[in-house]
This record gives C-alpha cells, structure tokens and sequence, in this order.
C-alpha cells in the first residue's frame, strides 16, 4: 500500500462495514485530506444513525449514486444500509 502511495495511487474502491458506532474520526478525516482519495466507497452500516452521520462527513468529498436498505435478520427491529459513495469531480 504505502508503495502505491508513492507511485501517486491508491485504492480505486475502499469497502467499509463499521461497527453501528460508524466509522472512527480518524478515517473520517484521512478520507477528507488524502491526497489520491478512493474514487469509490461502498458503505454497510448496520447503526443508521452513525451512518447519517458518516453520511453528512463523506458528502465533502463525495455524492451518493446508490442506497438500498435490507433486513437481514428475520424479526430485527433495524434496516442494515448500503450506500455507495463516488468521488465528486471537481
């Protein structure tokens, strides 16, 4: 990873499945400054509210193309969430 950092690349997809707590600031705030972000996040959230959080934070960089929710486990009272985030093209 770090030499594909140097060769001024990265990850062209980065798949994130947090825990319902969301994802950590620090991850948060490097998706916000790097330099050769992910072109595309595929996002599973299993917490919708630290999701609308996350949410709020990735809509800096990127715009949403695609939202489905599903309930995975018969009788949960929770939608799991898969949002797929692309790189705004500025």
């Amino acid at each position: 990873m770090c030499l594909l950092r140097e060769l001024g690349g990265g990850p062209d997809v980065l798949i994130v499945d947090p825990p319902r707590k969301g994802l950590d600031d620090v991850v948060l705030d490097k998706l916000d400054t790097e330099l050769h972000p992910p072109r595309r996040i595929v996002y599973v959230s299993c917490g919708f509210k630290a999701f609308k959080r996350d949410y709020s934070r990735l809509l800096r960089r990127y715009r949403p193309v695609h939202a489905e929710g599903h309930v995975l486990f018969p009788g949960a009272d929770h939608m799991e969430t898969l949002c797929v985030f692309d790189l705004e093209s500025n």
